[in-house]
């Protein structure tokens, strides 16, 4: 049955963001048709059938202006605009903003065309790990913007409820629907044992951190931390802004041994590799309002793979590594020394890192799973169609 019609605006090429898929794909096996509209880079298409939806990829001309002059800008405004048309002409029945950039097209492309308007907030924008975040006059223009437009916004998701709290507080709504970053079940895990035997060479204990290589998630001091463990290898898998300084830094304080780095890899194969390992480590850093109150996707990605996890005593990861008993809490994510003693604290006794981990996996398989969250997102359209239909 046809339930209607869902254009979902994303500012970025779509490559590896999960949430976004798994929200797309349930919508279109609930019977919508949907189309996500996302910005075109040299690597992908402009047009995908990608799990029962459509991707549609703008192409910026301004993307091959030289950087630097205030040009970004340009490419910004030039963004908007094209998602906006892109949008419109979709003629949705449902618009929804994927984070704060498309809100005003998402907005925009509802009114004209007299259809409701999801914000789906997977950070707290205006306390995101930028640099920009801590400038005055950004963060007035942000929390105006936001707050307009989630507040004439139709419904609000987001991904935790430490931030679900925060938006209600701040912008005086109804606190939104948590959907937690939580994966799709896996039935049977299937671990790259090629990989391990990469990754792990002649250590006991196989650690990874899985996503982006950026500041202010520990890295430098999970690095160093490895020196106190000389049992363990940690794989890094990912990319970002801090690779190469990253990479720098194992090769100039001799720790090629003990760390070992690895390129992005679609999910399937992502989760084969985790499921390779032995530990899942999340040393982040709370260093803005976004972190604190964050549950990231790899903490029930470790959990589904049946790994212990150790992650930062921050109360939405604390939340679940206590109450599940899953892990351990590293104290301060800035000392390596306390990094080092969480992980510790797990594989000190090897056959307590076999049960941690089965634990850790019966808990996904139950409560932290897509099965057990989509309903919520089925609701929140339900809804929404049903609120269309009696106008």
């Amino acid at each position: 049955m046809n339930q209607g019609k869902v254009c979902v605006i994303q500012y970025n090429s779509s490559r590896f963001l999960t949430r976004v898929d798994r929200a797309a794909r349930t919508l279109a096996q609930a019977g919508y048709e949907v189309v996500l509209i996302a910005i075109k880079d040299d690597e992908t298409p402009a047009f995908e059938q990608r799990n029962g939806y459509t991707v549609k990829r703008v192409e910026l001309a301004s993307r091959r202006l030289p950087r630097g002059f205030g040009l970004k800008f340009v490419r910004f405004a030039e963004g908007i605009w094209r998602t906006f048309v892109a949008a419109w002409r979709e003629d949705a029945d449902i618009y929804d903003a994927r984070d704060a950039y498309p809100l005003f097209a998402a907005h925009l492309a509802a009114k004209l065309r007299g259809a409701r308007l999801v914000y789906d907030s997977d950070e707290l924008n205006l306390d995101r790990n930028w640099k920009v975040s801590s400038n005055a006059v950004w963060r007035f223009l942000m929390k105006s913007y936001e707050g307009f437009y989630i507040r004439h916004a139709d419904a609000a998701i987001t991904s935790d409820f430490g931030r679900s709290e925060v938006l209600s507080e701040r912008y005086r709504i109804q606190p939104p629907t948590v959907l937690l970053n939580v994966p799709e079940v896996i039935q049977t895990l299937s671990p790259d044992l090629d990989f391990r035997a990469r990754a792990l060479g002649d250590r006991r204990y196989l650690l990874i951190y899985q996503g982006i290589l950026v500041p202010n998630r520990g890295l430098p001091e999970m690095i160093e931390a490895m020196r106190q463990l000389p049992e363990c290898r940690l794989a890094l898998v990912g990319y970002g802004a801090m690779e190469r300084e990253l990479k720098e830094k194992v090769r100039r304080e001799g720790l090629d041994d003990a760390v070992v780095f690895f390129d992005a890899v679609p999910y399937p194969e992502l989760m084969r590799y985790t499921a390779a390992c032995d530990l899942g480590v999340i040393p982040l850093i709370g260093s803005c309002l976004s972190y604190v109150y964050a549950a990231p996707n790899k903490l029930f990605e470790y959990m589904m793979s049946a790994l212990p996890v150790v992650a930062t005593d921050l109360p939405d990861m604390a939340r679940v590594v206590t109450g599940e008993r899953v892990g351990a809490l590293i104290g301060d994510p800035t000392d390596p020394t306390s990094i080092a003693t969480a992980v510790r604290a797990v594989l000190e006794d090897p056959a307590g890192v076999k049960a941690v981990g089965e634990r850790a996996r019966a808990a996904a398989l139950e409560r932290y799973n897509w099965d057990a969250e989509k309903e919520k997102l089925l609701a929140v359209y339900a809804k929404l169609q049903a609120a269309g239909a009696a106008r």
